[in-house]
């Protein structure tokens, strides 16, 4: 696994061997300054995958968001990258997932929600 950014927002690796991206999200998303080289970041994490890579984006940290175009950015440079299928998983059922599951049905973005980060994985390995 290699680390190609982590702030006090997030974490972004990747592992090469499973052309898998991984994010952990951390915070509030409330503040664009706090996160300023966000896009940039992800750029440099699809540069180390293939299409049909897939991700794995940890929200159990998150505690609101208001930058949703930022995501939308992610979601989108992530498709046009071949990205095969994410999951996303939470902690619990709460605003954000809602939030999330309509911004990615506007984006086209496949995704799965889950509560569990290893049934996540699974799946993802599928």
């Amino acid at each position: 696994m290699k680390t190609i950014a982590a702030t006090d927002h997030y974490v972004i690796e990747v592992d090469e061997a499973k052309n898998r991206l991984f994010f952990t999200m951390k915070g509030a998303w409330t503040d664009a300054k706090k996160v300023p080289n966000w896009v940039d970041d992800i750029s440099k994490a699809l540069s180390h995958l293939s299409p049909g890579f897939t991700e794995l984006i940890d929200w159990t940290d998150v505690g609101a968001i208001t930058l949703t175009d930022y995501i939308a950015r992610a979601q989108d440079l992530a498709m046009k990258a071949g990205v095969r299928k994410a999951a996303r998983v939470y902690r619990e059922k709460h605003f954000l997932k809602a939030q999330m599951d309509t911004l990615s049905q506007k984006t086209r973005f496949p995704v799965e929600t889950f509560f569990d980060m290893a049934e996540a994985e699974k799946w993802l390995d599928s």
